[in-house]
């Protein structure tokens, strides 16, 4: 017998959906970023979407490549990631994590911040603010399509930036809808372990151990040619089942993995 929801029921339902989709838009409205799952100000967050993808992939230095509406290797049969712009890094992610935390800090949309203050928020040493605010310009003009089980995201990175220069402030902000890719489930990244690996690899490989659950009892497992397009590594296999033990070397030095194994291309 098949069940059915009486329509006294499903009218007050929708009533109450209509009532939710009111106070959505007014946070919108407002500039407000809200996160359901904040994260300690000694971690980043990142949408487990865009981890688990080739998005802020492992570039070889001085070889970005302008790209159009092009597909992104992504994990997951139920969603898939799209992207036009200049071809984005591991440096660029952390560009854009610094962003959402400054935002997620001041729980705004829209905020200024000391251009010192977000170069700190990188973990940048040294004062290149000129290549800082390329870095924000680049994410400001990289647009994403993103599918997941229950949204489909249209947008940028960043959607807009402006530079003080009198005051040496940057004035941003992000739009306020990406804060559904969060919900759709989010890691946190701790930034001072980020800041300790000297690879690139290393760093996408933190990033993607630690939004999957593994034990010794249930380890994750994934072939290298599969993983090699998910971190967008151009490299021939032979090298990259070298860059690989090398990052993987790098991860349990600084505990972020227990352990690991890589026989037969399957990366344990």
């Amino acid at each position: 017998m098949k069940f059915e929801i009486p329509k006294s029921v499903q009218a007050e339902l929708d009533a109450r959906d209509a009532e939710q989709e009111k106070e959505v838009l007014k946070v919108l409205e407002n500039g407000v970023f809200q996160l359901e799952y904040p994260w300690s100000d000694d971690k980043r967050g990142m949408p487990n979407l865009l981890l688990r993808s080739a998005l802020f992939g492992v570039v070889r230095r001085g070889r970005r490549a302008m790209v159009k509406d092009v597909e992104i290797a992504s994990w997951g049969d139920n969603s898939f990631i799209r992207f036009t712009g200049e071809q984005l890094q591991q440096s660029d992610l952390d560009v854009w994590m610094a962003c959402i935390e400054a935002c997620k800090r001041k729980g705004r949309t829209n905020i200024s911040i000391p251009q010192r203050e977000l170069m700190r928020l990188t973990g940048r040493k040294g004062g290149d603010t000129v290549r800082l605010f390329n870095d924000i310009k680049r994410l400001a003009f990289a647009g994403i399509e993103v599918k997941s089980k229950e949204y489909t995201y249209a947008g940028t990175l960043i959607h807009e930036a402006l530079k003080n220069e009198r005051t040496k402030e940057i004035e941003l902000s992000i739009n306020p809808r990406m804060a559904a890719l969060f919900g759709a489930g989010a890691t946190h990244i701790e930034v001072a372990t980020r800041h300790l690996l000297k690879m690139d690899l290393s760093k996408w490989l933190q990033c993607y151990a630690l939004s999957h659950a593994s034990s010794y009892r249930k380890p994750h497992l994934i072939g290298l040619g599969k993983l090699q397009d998910l971190c967008g590594s151009t490299a021939t296999i032979r090298k990259f089942r070298q860059q690989m033990k090398a990052a993987m070397n790098e991860l349990k030095e600084q505990k972020i993995v227990a352990g690991w194994t890589l026989e037969n291309d399957i990366l344990k």
